[in-house]
C-alpha cells in the first residue's frame, strides 16, 4: 500500500440486494473520513459458495442504490472480468495496477471481520490496502470499528420478506425497488 495517493474506499460485497445500510455506509464514508471516492465493487461469484441474483442484475441495482452521491461513487463490474471465484486478493492487485494514484482502503463490516481469516492471502490484503471496520448492530465492536452502529438489515431477510410479498421500502431505495418490481427479481425463494 502506498502512503500517497487520492484516498479511495473499496466497498465490497454481494449487494444482493443492496440495502439503506449499505447506502448509509457510503454516506458515511464520503462525509466522515478522509476517503474522496468509494468504489463499490459486487461480487461476480462469492468464493464462499453463496448463491446470489446475475450479476448484472446486482451491478444494476447497485448503481441505482449509489447514483445519488454522483462521481464520488463508482460501481466497479471488475469481478466479471477476473478469474472466478472472486477473491479480495485479486480484486485488489487489479485496482492497485489500474488505478495507481490511489490510496486503497478495505470497507468491511464488523459482521465480517471474523469471516476474513478464511480470505485467500489474508496478508496481501492488508499490504494492498488499509483496513476500515464499520460498526454494525447487533455485532460486537472490534478495536478499532468505526462510524455509528449501521442497522443490521439483512440482503437475506430482505429477499425473504420480497419473496413472500411483504414491503421492505423501509430498508431498500426507491431506485433499487423500482427495479426489483421491474424484473421480478426476489419474487420467489431461491
Amino acid at each position: 500500500m502506498t502512503s500517497a495517493g487520492i484516498p479511495t474506499a473499496v466497498y465490497g460485497g454481494s449487494f444482493d440486494p443492496p440495502h439503506c445500510a449499505h447506502v448509509l455506509a457510503v454516506a458515511y464514508l464520503l462525509t466522515c473520513t478522509e476517503h474522496r471516492e468509494v468504489f463499490v465493487v459486487p461480487c461476480f461469484r462469492h468464493a464462499f459458495g453463496k448463491a446470489s441474483a446475475p450479476f448484472r442484475d446486482r451491478l444494476s441495482l447497485c448503481r441505482a442504490a449509489f447514483r445519488p452521491f454522483g462521481r464520488r461513487v463508482r460501481v466497479l463490474d471488475v469481478e466479471a472480468r477476473l478469474p472466478t471465484p472472486s477473491y479480495t486478493v485479486q480484486t485488489l492487485r487489479h485496482l492497485a495496477g489500474a488505478f495507481p494514484d490511489r490510496t486503497f482502503t478495505l470497507v468491511i463490516g464488523a459482521d465480517i471481520l471474523p469471516e476474513t481469516p478464511a480470505w485467500r492471502e489474508w496478508d496481501e490484503v492488508a499490504r494492498l490496502a488499509r483496513l476500515l471496520v464499520l460498526r454494525r448492530e447487533g455485532f460486537p465492536d472490534p478495536p478499532g470499528a468505526r462510524g455509528p452502529r449501521f442497522p443490521a438489515v439483512s440482503s437475506t431477510e430482505v429477499r425473504q420478506a420480497l419473496a413472500s410479498g411483504r414491503d421492505v421500502s423501509g430498508v431498500v431505495p426507491t431506485s433499487v425497488l423500482t427495479i426489483l418490481s421491474e424484473r421480478g427479481l426476489y419474487a420467489q425463494e431461491p
